[in-house]
């Protein structure tokens, strides 16, 4: 009998935290990922030709927040590219649910690893492979 009261009570314990937990908590902040080729349909892959264009995808669907891209090359060296998306003329500030590109000019065969970052802080991370 003290089993079963037990048993009752962790239900009731997790029903009401599960309760608890916003309806926004699991909602995804951005998409990022990278694709063979800079246009807007692009798909993500993680394989890429060597002499195809390559893009670094990032899209923030809460606010407009400017992010840093880093490319960490085979090699090991890395390169970033900080406060995207640029201002410019046309779009002086970013905004919420666009969909922004940074091209990867690497023709490098190996792995490389692409990771974002908003107000220094790591919100995606993805690998992808330019074949021989």
């Amino acid at each position: 009998m003290k089993g079963m009261k037990a048993l009752v009570a962790v239900m009731v314990a997790s029903s009401l935290l599960a309760a608890a937990v916003p309806a926004s908590a699991g909602a995804k902040a951005y998409q990022h990922y990278v694709g063979c080729g800079v246009k807007k349909g692009t798909k993500q892959s993680h394989v890429c030709p060597r002499k195809s264009k390559k893009g670094a995808f990032f899209k923030s669907f809460k606010k407009a927040v400017h992010y840093t891209v880093c490319v960490r090359f085979p090699s090991g060296k890395t390169l970033c590219a900080h406060h995207q998306p640029p201002k410019t003329k046309k779009n002086p500030k970013p905004e919420k649910g666009q969909l922004y590109v940074n091209k990867i000019t690497s023709t490098i065969p190996g792995k490389h690893r692409v990771t974002w970052f908003v107000k220094g802080k790591k919100v995606g991370t993805f690998y992808f492979r330019v074949k021989r």
